[in-house]
């Protein structure tokens, strides 16, 4: 099975796809890939031109794309975006499509965590052109007793739907006492317009790096607007690899997407410097 194959057979089953270029970036970040980020706050065609040449197989994957996603890949991630936007409606249908029969119990969360670990192989491959192990991955996860709590699959409010359009980098390289500022571009592509939220450093207790401020207040973004966020970091002398987990909350301090934890997370791995 070839990348582009895949993506052809999970797209028209997927619910709230814009266009496939766009698809095919949601599918590289929610795998925790930070290759494909929007110049603007706003996609165009340009943008999304790879994407789609992907999406047709005009284009494979190169090895700065393969060497942009963490190491494991986040496939948990990958799956929520699976789970979450392939409906009851399609599951059989995109069940068939992978070859499995049609007599497999249905499991909305097993389908996704196989479409991802074939993903997975997709990039840690140096083939092109590799096996097909949907259909065997997901009878391994059926018979295969799962102790992982169930996921959040859908957001705090109905219709509600984020999307980080642009940030410089995912992971940052620093020294032990570096200091940098990130940036999120987070577009609200839901139908919930959002009111009295905040991005918050939700792990801060847990990790050395620490950012100016924890709390970041997120204007009043209506469906279709983006809103931009800034804040600096410092590694405060520490050396070592932190996944800093931020999310966003409403006014009562729920957080709004516990669907996908890592949607605003960024990765800071920082060294001594060598004398």
């Amino acid at each position: 099975m070839k990348l582009s194959e895949y993506f052809k057979m999970i797209y028209p089953v997927m619910d709230n796809q814009k266009n496939q270029g766009l698809f095919v970036t949601r599918c590289f970040q929610s795998a925790g890939s930070n290759h494909f980020t929007l110049s603007s706050w706003k996609q165009t065609s340009s943008d999304l031109e790879t994407q789609r040449m992907i999406y047709k197989g005009n284009r494979k994957l190169t090895a700065d794309m393969r060497a942009s996603f963490p190491r494991p890949i986040d496939s948990s991630g990958l799956s929520v975006f699976f789970s979450k936007n392939i409906s009851g409606n399609n599951l059989r249908k995109a069940m068939t499509a992978f070859a499995i029969p049609p007599t497999a119990e249905e499991s909305n969360k097993t389908f996704a965590k196989a479409l991802s670990s074939q993903f997975v192989l997709f990039v840690t491959s140096e083939a092109d052109d590799v096996d097909d192990i949907v259909a065997m991955e997901y009878q391994r996860y059926l018979s295969e007793p799962d102790d992982e709590p169930v996921p959040q699959l859908t957001p705090l409010y109905p219709n509600d739907s984020a999307y980080v359009s642009f940030q410089p980098q995912r992971t940052y390289s620093t020294t032990a006492h570096g200091k940098f500022q990130h940036t999120w571009v987070i577009q609200n592509d839901g139908k919930q317009t959002w009111r009295g939220r905040k991005l918050v450093f939700s792990n801060r207790t847990e990790v050395r790096p620490r950012a100016d401020t924890n709390i970041l207040d997120i204007p009043d973004t209506p469906p279709g607007e983006s809103i931009k966020i800034t804040t600096g970091f410092n590694a405060r002398g520490f050396e070592g690899s932190w996944d800093c987990i931020w999310e966003m909350h409403d006014s009562d301090g729920n957080n709004c997407f516990s669907n996908n934890k890592k949607m605003f997370c960024i990765t800071v791995n920082a060294k001594f410097e060598s004398k």
